[in-house]
């Protein structure tokens, strides 16, 4: 096996997490092919491999993350390599190696939102949640409830620093968060997951 390839694997070994089970599994379908293409027909020719943050994002979009399948995909249809998207994928905190949880919580860690009380929502959250904030690290800073409808990240600056401290919820920001805010964004998930539980 060569050194690139023992590089990639060390990269992107996988990451069983309890939120798998609420995201596709990472299918090549003729519908993520078409897209793919279309990324790739934005740039001239020659300049294919400016599509691979594109479709690196299309495809956590759909499928949650970045799985080791994912990565020779993405390459072959940038004209690019799996080491140089391997090193895009561990370069960027907002791609995830790792499934999230139905439910992903972005909490701000910058300047701005920890003097409003950022430090102490993320460790509320983290309770709430039923997650262990101290299993975070600078490898992999996700944590995954056990049941995989929760999980939580900090991140730098959401870009609203005047309303802090600010969470993002899977694609929706909420500012000036309170522990009270916080109970009922999670009582709104809970209740959401046993609404489409029994609807199955």
């Amino acid at each position: 096996m060569s050194e690139t390839q023992n590089a990639i694997d060390a990269i992107t070994a996988a990451q069983p997490s309890p939120g798998e089970q609420y995201f596709p599994k990472f299918e090549v379908t003729p519908e993520l092919v078409q897209k793919a293409q279309e990324l790739v027909a934005l740039y001239p020719e020659g300049k294919e491999q400016s599509a691979v943050l594109p479709i690196i994002h299309h495809v956590q979009e759909e499928f949650g993350y970045i799985c080791a399948d994912a990565i020779p995909w993405i390459a072959e249809m940038c004209k690019s390599t799996p080491i140089h998207v391997a090193g895009i994928v561990t370069f960027y905190p907002g791609i995830h190696r790792k499934c999230p949880g139905k439910f992903h919580f972005r909490v701000c860690r910058t300047l701005a939102c920890a003097l409003s009380g950022g430090e102490e929502l993320m460790a509320y959250i983290c309770k709430k949640i039923g997650v262990n904030q101290a299993e975070m690290s600078d490898d992999e800073p996700m944590v995954v409830s056990e049941d995989g409808i929760f999980s939580i990240e900090p991140v730098e600056c959401l870009a609203n620093c005047g309303f802090g401290p600010n969470v993002m919820v899977n694609d929706t920001l909420y500012s000036q968060v309170t522990r009270k805010k916080v109970d009922e964004i999670v009582s709104t998930c809970k209740k959401q997951v046993a609404a489409e539980k029994k609807n199955k």
